[in-house]
């Protein structure tokens, strides 16, 4: 009978830890559901500059667009002039957290700042903060562009952007034509300008990197997820930051270049749920051999007690 009640509890409690580890990671299954990014033309390795009716003619199009070059070296030696007017090197960014990169022109009205606001939105979302788990770096591509455009650009994100390290983590520079081009040339960015607009055209997107400068992940398209950003940060982090579930999250989700999307992998969740259950099992039967022992010692202890003697 003793056996029966132990096996019952031992049922009870494993059904309890299933439901337990099971239902956050199904939320997480149908959270795979939704949409992520969308590039546009993207192919295997690079995506491209497609020119709306009646814009840029297709032959200047086609010179612009992104060569993805993962896991690929930055030069940190290029310098630049931070808003304050400061010179700077990349190098002075890195070492500590990833990065985010993005290169456009400050003083667009169109798609820069539409590419800037939909980025802010986004990190508002997500837990992390520039400056303490991330650094972001938007880098103009035009050479015309000094500090004062720069310190602007700052001042009006973090109108927008409002966290205590946002300040000393979101940061602009502008430079040279000679490092520009050597920038994005290492992050596979390939612009063009256009005379008859007196402009710059160029992709627009944000590049993710390791602490140690190397691409980790592209994001080609104004339609940032934050959970997309949020799990990009902790890849190039090398998995350092985030929750419990975080990770357990990340395990279930995988990037793909050839999408540019993080998919929902079921192989990778079924085994994430199944070692999940075999824990609750072994810390479920651990309880209760603990709990058995614990009275077994009780009963031992009550019946070796000495009784008094009537007199």
């Amino acid at each position: 009978m003793k056996h029966r009640k132990i096996i019952g509890r031992l049922l009870a409690t494993l059904g309890c830890g299933a439901t337990f580890f099971a239902a956050p990671l199904w939320s997480l299954a149908q959270a795979g559901n939704s949409p992520t990014i969308n590039a546009g033309k993207q192919g295997k390795n690079n995506w491209e500059y497609t020119a709306p009716n009646g814009g840029v003619p297709t032959d200047l199009a086609k010179k612009v667009g992104v060569d993805q070059k993962l896991d690929e070296q930055v030069p940190l030696q290029l310098t630049f002039k931070d808003e304050t007017g400061k010179a700077v090197a990349l190098s002075d960014y890195f070492g500590k957290r990833p990065v985010m990169i993005t290169m456009l022109q400050m003083t667009c009205d169109q798609v820069c700042s539409a590419q800037l606001e939909a980025m802010t939105a986004s990190l508002n979302e997500i837990p992390f903060s520039a400056g303490k788990e991330f650094e972001i770096l938007n880098v103009s591509i035009d050479p015309r562009e000094g500090p004062l455009v720069a310190q602007d650009a700052k001042d009006e994100r973090l109108k927008e952007y409002n966290r205590p390290t946002a300040k000393e983590g979101w940061h602009f520079l502008t430079g040279d034509a000679k490092n520009i081009k050597a920038l994005a040339k290492s992050l596979g960015i390939r612009y063009i300008w256009h005379e008859p607009s007196k402009q710059y055209i160029h992709p627009d997107g944000i590049v993710v990197l390791t602490p140690e400068g190397k691409i980790s992940r592209y994001f080609l398209s104004l339609d940032y997820q934050s959970r997309d950003l949020k799990f990009s940060v902790m890849e190039a982090s090398k998995d350092r930051i985030g929750s419990v579930i975080d990770h357990i999250a990340l395990s279930c989700f995988h990037y793909n270049p050839e999408t540019g999307k993080y998919s929902f992998q079921i192989m990778a969740f079924l085994r994430v749920a199944g070692a999940a259950f075999v824990l609750g099992c072994l810390a479920a039967i651990g309880g209760m051999v603990a709990m058995e022992k614990r009275r077994n010692g009780a009963s031992k202890k009550g019946g070796s007690s000495p009784q008094l003697k009537q007199a």
